[in-house]
């Protein structure tokens, strides 16, 4: 369904605009065999993308969101551990 570049640990996956239900939300078929479902809004495809339109997906980790995130709820937990010791 997928190739991997192990290089930069992404996923590329193509895709297939099935059709555009109600002008906000694109049925999009994946992978290879185009058998998996995935709804996506129109807002997130590229500009004049339409029905029949191939897409090619890339999907990447992004450890810096996830360390910013780990960071806030750290800093969170020691907010309320400091507010239960008063």
């Amino acid at each position: 369904m997928s190739e991997k570049d192990s290089g930069a640990h992404a996923a590329h996956i193509h895709g297939v605009i099935d059709r555009i239900e109600d002008n906000d939300m694109a049925v999009i078929l994946v992978g290879d065999d185009e058998e998996t479902q995935i709804d996506l809004p129109v807002a997130l495809l590229p500009e004049g993308a339409t029905d029949g339109d191939h897409l090619r997906l890339t999907i990447t980790i992004d450890a810096a969101s996830r360390a910013g995130a780990e960071d806030r709820i750290r800093q969170l937990q020691e907010e309320l551990l400091n507010r239960s010791k008063k």
